[in-house]
């Protein structure tokens, strides 16, 4: 069974505790939501849980980087990867893949790395700030 549809919660058994939860919205969409430490250390199983979840559901992610204490670049490399690879719904020509409730520590290393503009920061499921689903590449 895929992770993604079972509100998976993958936990990381060192100190930094990070932490993946996917949960149906209801319309056809999950949300995820990350918490603790994201870095190298846990950026291929995190990829594996947001590439389950976008096969898993047509209408596509948010992800809500509220809890994120830490992210490194290899954490924003799968995110990176994931909207490149979810693309645009074709049936709402909207984006797959949103960010919502950007931590400080991301939107630190987004403003360092010149990547904010790929991530938006969205209202949530449904909702899409004008020109969202534009030029994801």
């Amino acid at each position: 069974m895929s992770p993604a549809r079972d509100s998976a919660v993958t936990t990381r058994g060192d100190d930094a505790g990070s932490t993946v939860r996917v949960e149906a919205d209801g319309t056809g969409g999950a949300l995820v939501a990350l918490a603790g430490e994201v870095d190298q250390d846990c950026a291929s199983e995190l990829w594996d849980v947001l590439a389950s979840a976008l096969s898993a559901y047509p209408r596509g992610l948010v992800v809500d980087l509220a809890e994120v204490t830490f992210c490194d670049c290899a954490c924003l490399n799968v995110l990176l990867r994931a909207r490149l690879e979810a693309g645009v719904d074709p049936s709402s020509r909207t984006a797959r893949f949103r960010v919502v409730n950007i931590s400080p520590r991301v939107a630190r290393l987004l403003e360092l790395t010149g990547t904010g503009r790929y991530f938006r920061n969205g209202s949530g499921p449904g909702a899409h700030p004008a020109g969202d689903g534009e030029a994801l590449g």
